[in-house]
């Protein structure tokens, strides 16, 4: 019973924490701290490896029927992790989202 709890305590953790660290590793002060590129490989490795565990574990909580505090934490994490992916890897996303809504119909494609 111990490792049970062992493992669904670092899935939470993994669940918890993943979003806050993939925004700190794509800080602007790590983003320039990280010039050489051993460095800039080591960051993007973290951050890729960082976000796709997050959304894993996040999506696992997320489609499982469990309390609700924990479905808000998973989505708040499903949406920290993509956003941290789409800022390391070109924002395209944002960008996409932003144009949307500055079209002024809301997104509403058939207007």
């Amino acid at each position: 019973m111990e490792s049970l709890a062992l493992v669904v305590s670092i899935l939470l953790l993994i669940c918890f924490f993943s979003g806050p660290l993939g925004l700190l590793l794509t800080s602007r002060f790590l983003t320039s701290a990280s010039t050489h590129p051993a460095a800039f490989i080591f960051r993007r490795t973290a951050v890729v490896v960082n976000g796709l565990l997050g959304l894993i574990v996040s999506t696992l909580f997320f489609i499982e029927p469990i309390p609700a505090l924990l479905t808000v934490i998973s989505i708040a994490s499903l949406i920290l992790n993509i956003w941290v992916l789409d800022r390391e890897f070109g924002s395209h996303l944002v960008t996409r989202i932003r144009a949307t809504l500055a079209k002024g119909n809301g997104g509403n494609i058939d207007a």
